[in-house]
Parts: C-alpha cells; structure tokens; sequence
C-alpha cells in the first residue's frame, strides 16, 4: 500500500511523536485534553446524508486537522463513485456511522489509546462490517476499499488476527485510520 500522505506508524502516534500530538489529559490522563481538541480536532461533512444512530449528521464529524483533507477526497471520490447517488451510499452502507474522533482505550487493550482518540481513525456501518467478522461487507465495494487505499488508510478489514501489532488482533471491517504499518 502507498503512503501518499506520509502518515506516521501507529507506534509513532502511540508515543506522542507524531503530528497527531498527545490527546490525554495532563491531569487526568483517562481523560482527553480539552486544549488539544481544541488545538487539533475539526468538523468535516461528506456531499451525501450520513446517520449516527439513525439521527442526520447535521454538522458532520470529528477528524484531526491533519488528516481531515484526506478524508474529505475520500467523501468525494465515494460521492462520485456512487454516481453521486445517495441510494447507492446507503446500500454500500457508507451513510451509516458509527464514529471518529472519540477517546477511547483500544479495544483488548486497557492503556494504549485507540486512533480514534487522535481523531485519525472513522468506523462505518458496524452492522454489516462488525469486529472479528473475517467477511465484512466493504470488503465487497471496491469503491470504498480504493477510496481509502488512493489516500494511504489502513483498513481494518485487512486485519488477519495474526499479527502482532496490539491494533491488528481481530478484524475491524468498520474502520479506517490515517496510519501506516511500521
């Protein structure tokens, strides 16, 4: 897989050493730091309707300022891959999400965060794509899967449970993160 945006390792964000900067709390560090979202957290909105829980996202959601652009010309290039279609999105699945910018453990894991607590990290359509299901749904629209991949994310659906990275334990057919493997 390319790395056209240079993202850093997981390991490299883990440690705080990446663009991504430390989320946590200086005070509570089971907590994320209100400065850095402030500092790094921004709104975007796809061209085509996307739910949360069945409710419109009306302002759009989360991403690190960093990785945000590429996540915009990802919308895009699934927008146009539907025919600008929001029938297709919604049977693709795309307009079912379930989350980015979150603070959150990983999950397995009870003190390395997870990426979307660096805001570098979105999760669509658990339904059909849900953790550990060695056959998610994405895995069968191209569009998506090339949407991602032009742009250098990592697709947890590609995750065989064998390695040995704490991330890649389980399959995540959900997820996509603005990282790359060391």
């Amino acid at each position: 897989m390319s790395n056209p945006n240079n993202w850093p390792t997981q390991a490299e964000v883990l440690s705080g050493r990446s663009v991504y900067g430390n989320p946590r709390s200086k005070t509570d560090p089971s907590k994320s730091s209100a400065a850095w979202e402030s500092a790094n957290l921004i709104y975007i909105k796809a061209p085509f309707l996307m739910t949360y829980a069945g409710q419109p996202l009306k302002k759009g959601f989360r991403m690190h300022k960093h990785c945000a652009p590429a996540m915009v010309r990802v919308m895009d290039k699934i927008w146009d891959a539907s025919g600008r279609q929001q029938a297709v999105i919604k049977d693709w699945g795309f307009q079912f999400f379930a989350g980015a910018a979150f603070f959150k453990v990983m999950t397995g894991n009870s003190r390395l965060l997870s990426m979307h607590s660096f805001g570098c990290a979105g999760d669509w359509d658990p339904a059909r794509n849900g953790w550990k299901d060695r056959t998610p749904n994405f895995g069968n629209i191209p569009e998506i899967l090339n949407a991602f991949e032009s742009e250098g994310a990592v697709w947890g659906g590609d995750w065989n449970g064998n390695d040995s990275s704490a991330d890649e334990r389980s399959c995540d057919g959900m997820h996509w993160q603005f990282t790359r493997r060391p």
